[in-house]
């Protein structure tokens, strides 16, 4: 409900400022941890993952809240309410308690309810005041297992047939805050850690992992990416995980340490499983080493989870038609829709899931990339033997009541899926049954 303020979503903190009517210079001696503590319980009760402290420009101070992948309004606080709440932060996170002239960031492990919790503190001077940006960083949200991020099951089976035999690169692709660390995180916990040799190199490290050396960027200091696989390979690792292949020196870098016989897990920006080939092209990289190290391609993203307690099957919208009739696809008599309850907090969405593509390549591929096979010629291969895209699992999901279509429609960024995939058997099966599993995490992308 944009625009709405959802005040019911810290009410803990609002009921600490309703108790203290007292004036307040704004200074951090001032400031009450309790308010502290009342909001960052407010954010987890709610699933968030970022909180927003936003100056405007009547003086007022808005906290919002990340929610599912989107920012809610929560509550309006005086100037002075605001500042008490920024004060708190900063001074927990040792930054200065004066408004910054350049950004200022800082992390610190906070105890909440006997629980640790990382947070990220991120201030900056605008034009209305002093903003503050806190992300969220609970250890339990990457404790996730692969059986749980919500891959259906033949995405699922080709992945396990890869941890049966691990071998090469094993790449995630998709934008910023999609998952991709979180499935890499998984994929870490079925590797059996314990009887093996685990490096990464990340920006920033955002989850400690025991029996995982992490080490992380600082370019300041000369330590890049691919500055780190080069010293990740002195460490005798058997698995390598690097946070994003980013650049071509990068790129590099990888395909190198996975030539050498290692096994490495990373992500980069591709906007399909396929654009991922192309993406290391770009990079100089041959034809003949793509072959040679790259095993897995995966895409995802993630969206947002319909509620079951309130989620109804109506007419299509008009907007969902002519989305529909945009990709070929002939619509259904009825869709799923967000109602909104007191459940799901009158959102009608609750909790995210991941929207998956996994190319797990054969001989086939290969001889195709050997073959210097365009992108665009080997998508329609890959789509003439079944091979489902990312657009294929997001309307399985939408079918069957998983997500909507609206959801789908306004998140976009699907990417082209080739000849004969657009049709509309994903509606007409309606008996059809698709596994999937709640992600339950909304870890922040590296």
């Amino acid at each position: 409900m944009p625009g709405m303020m959802r005040e019911n979503l810290t009410r803990l903190l609002l009921r600490e400022l309703s108790g203290d009517d007292s004036e307040t210079d704004g200074t951090a001696e001032n400031a009450r941890p309790t308010l502290m503590d009342a909001l960052l319980k407010d954010a987890l009760r709610e699933r968030a993952t970022d909180l927003h402290l936003d100056p405007r420009s009547d003086g007022m101070i808005f906290v919002r809240l990340r929610i599912d992948g989107v920012v809610q309004d929560a509550a309006a606080l005086t100037a002075a309410q605001g500042q008490r709440l920024i004060n708190q932060f900063k001074t927990t996170c040792d930054l200065d308690p004066v408004v910054p002239l350049t950004p200022m960031e800082a992390r610190r492990t906070y105890e909440l309810d006997s629980h640790e919790l990382d947070i990220r503190v991120v201030a900056v001077a605008t034009i209305g005041g002093q903003k503050l940006a806190v992300r969220l960083l609970d250890p339990r949200r990457v404790e996730q297992k692969i059986t749980s991020l919500g891959l259906r099951h033949e995405l699922l089976v080709e992945i396990q047939h890869w941890l049966s035999n691990v071998n090469g690169m094993f790449l995630v692709s998709g934008p910023t805050g999609s998952g991709k660390t979180t499935t890499l995180y998984a994929l870490l916990r079925e590797l059996r850690l314990v009887n093996r040799n685990t490096v990464t190199i990340e920006e920033p490290v955002e989850y400690q992992m025991d029996g995982v050396t992490q080490m992380q960027v600082n370019e300041e200091h000369g330590l890049t990416f691919a500055e780190g696989v080069k010293t990740m390979l002195r460490l005798d690792p058997d698995y390598l995980l690097v946070g994003e292949i980013r650049d071509a020196e990068s790129g590099r870098a990888a395909v190198d340490a996975a030539a050498s016989g290692r096994v490495l897990l990373s992500t980069l920006h591709s906007r399909d499983a396929i654009g991922a080939v192309t993406k290391l092209r770009n990079w100089d990289l041959e034809d003949h080493e793509i072959c040679a190290t790259l095993a897995v391609a995966v895409a995802q993203r993630l969206v947002r989870e319909l509620c079951p307690d309130c989620r109804r099957q109506e007419t299509p919208t008009s907007k969902e038609l002519q989305w529909l009739r945009a990709l070929g696809i002939s619509p259904p008599e009825q869709t799923w829709h967000p109602v909104g309850c007191e459940a799901c907090e009158d959102l009608g969405y609750r909790g995210r899931t991941g929207i998956f593509e996994v190319w797990r390549m054969n001989e086939e591929d290969y001889e195709s990339i050997l073959a210097h096979t365009d992108e665009r010629t080997l998508r329609r291969r890959l789509a003439e033997r079944g091979h489902g895209f990312l657009l294929n699992d997001a309307l399985a999901k939408a079918r069957s009541g998983v997500t909507s279509l609206d959801e789908l429609r306004t998140m976009g960024g699907f990417g082209p899926a080739g000849p004969g995939t657009l049709r509309d058997e994903g509606f007409r099966d309606r008996n059809a049954e698709h596994e999937t599993g709640r992600q339950g995490s909304d870890a922040g992308e590296a």
